[in-house]
């Protein structure tokens, strides 16, 4: 029997408040389209279940027109296929009690044979398949150690499904923040035939029954360290104990160029090879695109082609230039990046809007990207 385990969809993700003509967020119509592309390609391996391991949305209330898009599809999904689907919630659109509610909700009310797992660890029995999944959603991972993880030896199959950080050093890029870890001795791994995870945004195989799918598109906090990832999602052969990885091919090209070097370079120099790096990325027009230069002193800021620039910026999708300067603070280096790096004013920037609360009435990308525009504005600038 095979299933089908995805997570970390996000829909509703917005970035770079780039629309198309009809006034949609363009990054939010990147994630709808290949969450549409992993719907008809689940139509046609037909499992016998999918498994949807959190983060449906990008925020606990999306907009109405996100939950339009999403019921939808959701619905033209069900009017082709009729395999059982069953979601727990993530992080990212948890609810602190019954009383606050999950959005998720309303897509189990909606459609048929959805059932959602959005607060308490539960079993969900799909007895014409003699499957059993436990469900743990992010919610419950504070009290799930002193829940009986156990399969159900009443049934064939017994699936382990959850939401948070798995603690492997092949999750180190998210686990080194965090204190609630999901540890291997936790769940008895060997005891379930399969164990469907999420929150992490890349594939990774823990064990030959361990899986996170990773996420669908490139939605993290970090997009550049995802430029080379496939995306897509899992389909696994519970009785041969295979795992399947399905590329989605409509997600949008990132492309994070190798970091330029300036130290020595005259300015005619640097702009000419800011111009040769943005020139061999074909379709860049469709790309989102970071362009790096370090050791970079004040004269250069002041001297950049800024008019070409901003042509880039205009024309891509999204363009950052990121710059480092010189005797700039060091920051210790992620093992999945080439060299030791430099933490650019930028990525500071990054990790103070993702941890301040802005006003209700504040998009956060949209500030986000204006707060980058201004910096490259004032970079410019200063003497």
């Amino acid at each position: 029997m095979k299933i089908v385990h995805l997570g970390d969809l996000h829909l509703g993700y917005r970035a770079y408040n780039r629309l198309d003509k009809n006034g949609f967020n363009l990054r939010e119509k990147d994630v709808l389209k290949v969450f549409k592309e992993a719907l008809d390609k689940i139509i046609e391996l037909n499992p016998a279940a999918v498994l949807i391991a959190g983060d449906v949305f990008h925020r606990p209330r999306p907009t109405n027109n996100t939950m339009y898009h999403t019921v939808v599809l959701l619905q033209k999904f069900r009017e082709q296929c009729d395999i059982p689907i069953v979601i727990i919630s993530g992080n990212h659109e948890g609810v602190k009690s019954y009383e606050s509610g999950s959005v998720l909700q309303i897509l189990e009310a909606i459609i048929p044979r959805v059932k959602v797992v959005d607060i308490d660890i539960e079993n969900v029995a799909l007895d014409s398949l003699g499957l059993n999944v436990m469900c743990v959603p992010y919610n419950s991972l504070s009290k799930f150690k002193e829940y009986s993880i156990k399969p159900d030896k009443d049934y064939k199959y017994n699936i382990l499904m959850m939401h948070g950080s798995f603690n492997s050093p092949k999750c180190a890029e998210i686990t080194k923040n965090e204190t609630a870890l999901i540890e291997e001795s936790d769940i008895a791994k060997d005891e379930w035939d399969y164990v469907a995870l999420g929150h992490y945004h890349k594939f990774v195989d823990l064990a030959d029954n361990i899986y996170y799918s990773g996420a669908i598109e490139r939605t993290s906090t970090n997009i550049w360290q995802e430029a080379k990832q496939e995306k897509g999602f899992i389909e696994y052969d519970l009785d041969r104990k295979l795992c399947k990885f399905h590329t989605l091919k409509k997600t949008r090209k990132v492309v994070d160029i190798p970091w330029i070097d300036v130290d020595g370079m005259s300015v005619e120099e640097i702009n000419r090879k800011i111009i040769d790096e943005a020139d061999k990325i074909t379709k860049l027009e469709k790309s989102i695109i970071r362009l790096t230069l370090k050791n970079v002193d004040d004269i250069i800021i002041k001297s950049l082609d800024y008019k070409k620039i901003r042509e880039f910026k205009k024309k891509a999708v999204h363009f950052r230039l990121n710059i480092i300067k010189k005797d700039s603070l060091k920051y210790q280096q992620d093992e999945n990046e080439e060299e030791s790096k430099q933490k650019s004013i930028h990525e500071y920037l990054e990790e103070e809007v993702k941890e301040f609360d802005l006003s209700q009435t504040l998009e956060k990308d949209i500030f986000k990207d204006k707060a980058h525009q201004y910096l490259d504005w004032s970079m410019a600038k200063c003497d």
